[in-house]
């Protein structure tokens, strides 16, 4: 009589299923990553956008002004005007014991660091009468002479406008945080650049910049806002200036990238 035949898997061929499916995934890791990149990359679009409406919103109550963000410095910090802004048209920023989630509108989805930083409010009893972080860099209706050195590559009227329309409605008014540590000479736009960061309260080291590669921390691009509401995707260019301070030597030192080629700039300051 036959002996009855086994049905279970012999070592060689478990070795083949788990090779097929190890080659698998490395095919589909990729895709897959690029996938989600590309998913986050609307999503933020979409948060855009609804700035974008909430501005307009804005303008059509306040005769055709940008909120007012006088009382804000740097880039990325913005008043408490903006603050009240938020509250009425956008969302209320409010302090929270744990990072913002990844749907949260004041921040792009792939914002490590700045909801980190957001949560040094925390231990701020001022905080809710000092400026504020966001994680986009919005851009009109600040004060020029604030600390930060706005108009260093000729950009300074995107700054100052308070309006909508006018000279420079065809430039931004937000856009993705593109943003890293370094050294950079603007007259011959070259040096280095530092993408990575430490978390002051937690010590842990994350991509300073959104929409960073995985692996360098070097942005992919970014989405930028304009007036008419529209938000565009720009792939990454380490060429296009940037609007940082500029003493005519390389300075270590936050390094914000911006300014798009092919939109009228104002006169560079000497």
């Amino acid at each position: 009589m036959s002996r009855k035949q086994s049905k279970a898997f012999t070592l060689i061929e478990l070795l083949v299923v788990i090779s097929v499916l190890a080659i698998l995934m490395a095919i589909m890791l990729p895709a897959l990553n690029k996938a989600r990149r590309s998913g986050w990359r609307t999503f933020c679009a979409n948060n855009e956008r609804q700035w974008g409406i909430a501005l307009q919103m804005y303008a059509t109550d306040n005769d055709g002004f940008f909120p007012d963000n006088m009382d804000g410095y740097d880039i990325s910090w913005l008043g408490t005007r903006m603050a009240v802004f938020w509250k009425r048209y956008l969302i209320e920023s409010v302090k929270t014991a744990d990072e913002k989630d990844r749907a949260h509108v004041l921040f792009c989805p792939t914002d490590k660091w700045h909801r980190l930083a957001d949560l040094w409010r925390n231990t701020d009893p001022a905080a809710d009468r000092n400026p504020v972080l966001t994680g986009y860099f919005y851009l009109p209706h600040r004060d020029l002479t604030k600390a930060c050195e706005y108009n260093c590559n000729g950009i300074g009227e995107w700054h100052a406008r308070k309006k909508f329309g006018g000279k420079y409605q065809a430039a931004p008014v937000m856009s993705d945080r593109l943003q890293g540590i370094g050294t950079w000479s603007l007259s011959a736009n070259d040096g280095t650049v530092n993408w990575e960061v430490t978390d002051s309260a937690t010590q842990s080291t994350v991509f300073s910049a959104t929409h960073a590669r995985p692996a360098t921390g070097v942005p992919e691009g970014g989405n930028f806002l304009f007036e008419d509401g529209r938000v565009e995707w720009r792939a990454w260019d380490r060429k296009d200036a940037q609007g940082t301070i500029d003493l005519g030597s390389k300075i270590g030192t936050w390094l914000f990238f911006y300014k798009l080629p092919g939109i009228a700039t104002g006169s560079k300051q000497g």
